[in-house]
């Protein structure tokens, strides 16, 4: 289950990332509930949700282009004192209590620009630290960590909000970047060659070309992008869900967001230990349609528990879905073109999320939050059982062979890239 850590600088860098995400998620939970003092308004709520991952929306493709081009480790260096110092930014002027709506969002902007850019270095440097056997143990644990984080994070803010407050989270988070620069520093990687070669535009163009001949690369996006849209935006509703439909306070909306992150790790670490899924198909869709009606039950909620329990099979039925999807992709992306397909993950995972992240707080403000909720559930579990009719042509897009846990230990050939 944990063979990656036989790799010292994989060891470090899961270590560092972990905790940083627990900051992460920490200021992620405050910064809701905050907002949500602040304004009393879901479609705020949604707009500052926008506001934190639109620049990914924008720079996700050039971040893979440049992640390609330039030294990883000292581009996450950058990006990460970058994101540190916003977060003490963030930290001060809630302290004083000067913080303004306006520069709540201006500081989500700025620190989703840099994580835009962040994002597929991050994705890329991971096949340098392990063994190509153990790539997908490595992405399994990844994922595990950061689900980890999102339960262990959310349950600290929502502890230490009482305690604390909103300011003592933004610093605790500020804090925790300083974990993930140590291990940037401490890592080896290959020698970074730069070679001279075509502009970050053309660099992008090519790319997209090199997607739009791979139809396998094509589908496995497709689904974090449709839950992206309209599933994974149920997180920016949390808060007003918590609050106003279950009557709990910012300690019950931390328990509520572990619950996610517990059920996301039981499905990480399950997947972890796999040596190989048979089924892949099944496997992607039917997680990503488990997770559209697990969305639409949690609509019709109406205790803590029941609450809950969804959010455990939401968190692991979404971790099941992109944990294979994001898998596979970096198994069957060569290495020239990693950074740029794993940007447009990011895209599909991140960038299209400040989309969602609109949608669900307008419908939110003009529905209500259980429609919101329903409405989203709904239409992603149309798009993943329509998937599942078209079973033929899925599964001519995902050959066993592209797989890696289905794939062992041999190299991949020439027609399981194409």
């Amino acid at each position: 289950m944990v063979r990656s850590f036989r790799h010292r600088d994989y060891a470090f860098f899961w270590s560092g990332n972990f905790l940083s995400n627990i900051g992460t998620w920490m200021q992620n939970l405050a910064l809701g509930w905050l907002v949500l003092e602040l304004t009393n308004s879901p479609f705020l709520l949604g707009l500052n949700g926008f506001l934190g991952t639109a620049p990914s929306l924008v720079f996700s493709l050039p971040g893979g282009a440049i992640a390609d081009r330039l030294n990883r480790r000292k581009l996450m260096i950058v990006t990460q004192t970058v994101m540190m110092l916003l977060a003490l930014t963030l930290a001060v002027l809630t302290s004083f209590r000067i913080i303004t709506i306006q520069e709540i969002m201006a500081i989500s902007f700025l620190t989703g620009l840099a994580s835009s850019l962040n994002n597929p270095a991050y994705q890329a440097i991971v096949p340098d630290l392990v063994r190509r056997e153990d790539l997908t143990n490595a992405v399994a644990l990844n994922s595990a960590q950061f689900n980890m984080s999102r339960a262990i994070g959310p349950t600290l803010a929502g502890l230490a909000l009482g305690s604390l407050g909103s300011a003592g989270c933004f610093y605790l988070n500020s804090l925790s970047f300083l974990a993930l620069i140590i291990a940037l520093l401490a890592i080896k990687l290959p020698p970074h060659t730069r070679e001279e070669g075509p502009s970050v535009w053309a660099a992008m163009v090519e790319g997209l070309r090199f997607v739009a001949r791979n139809r396998a690369v094509i589908v496995l996006l497709s689904v974090p992008a449709v839950l992206s849209l309209l599933g994974l935006p149920f997180v920016v509703l949390m808060p007003i869900f918590a609050r106003d439909l279950l009557h709990v306070g910012p300690s019950g909306l931390g328990y509520l967001m572990a619950g996610a992150g517990i059920g996301a790790v039981i499905s990480a670490l399950t997947l972890a230990a796999q040596a190989h899924i048979q089924h892949r198909r099944a496997f992607v869709v039917g997680s990503a349609a488990a997770f559209s009606l697990g969305l639409i039950l949690l609509a019709r909620a109406t205790t803590f528990l029941a609450a809950f329990s969804l959010l455990i099979l939401l968190g692991a039925t979404m971790v099941g879905a992109l944990t294979l999807t994001n898998s596979t992709l970096q198994f069957i992306s060569p290495p020239e073109y990693r950074g740029r397909i794993m940007s447009m993950y990011t895209l599909a995972v991140i960038g299209l999320s400040p989309l969602g992240s609109l949608q669900a707080g307008a419908v939110a403000e003009a529905l209500g939050v259980r429609r919101a909720l329903t409405l989203g559930g709904a239409v992603c579990l149309a798009y993943f059982l329509i998937l599942l009719v078209v079973s033929p042509y899925l599964q001519e897009a995902l050959p066993p062979a592209a797989h890696p846990l289905g794939n062992g230990n041999k190299e991949p050939q020439e027609e399981d890239r194409n």
